[in-house]
């Protein structure tokens, strides 16, 4: 485990080293999990669940553009 010490920055900001952002992966604008196990903070990064969905939306779609063209 690597440790560093930060410093928390006016209106609650902290600074995370570049070193740290590269080793979990984050870049600028990335979304963060901060959650508060006991007295520490622990950071790790938000990674959206990718769903398939197996074609149904293009079916789901079509078909809401055919009763489009139905209703007009």
């Amino acid at each position: 485990m690597s440790r560093t010490v930060l410093k928390i920055h006016k209106k609650g900001i902290i600074v995370l080293p570049k070193w740290m952002r590269e080793r979990i992966g984050a870049d600028e604008g990335d979304a963060l999990i901060a959650e508060v196990r006991e007295s520490k903070i622990v950071l790790e990064p938000l990674r959206p669940r990718r769903v398939r969905l197996g074609g149904r939306v293009s079916k789901i779609v079509r078909d809401l553009k055919r009763e489009e063209l139905e209703l007009e």
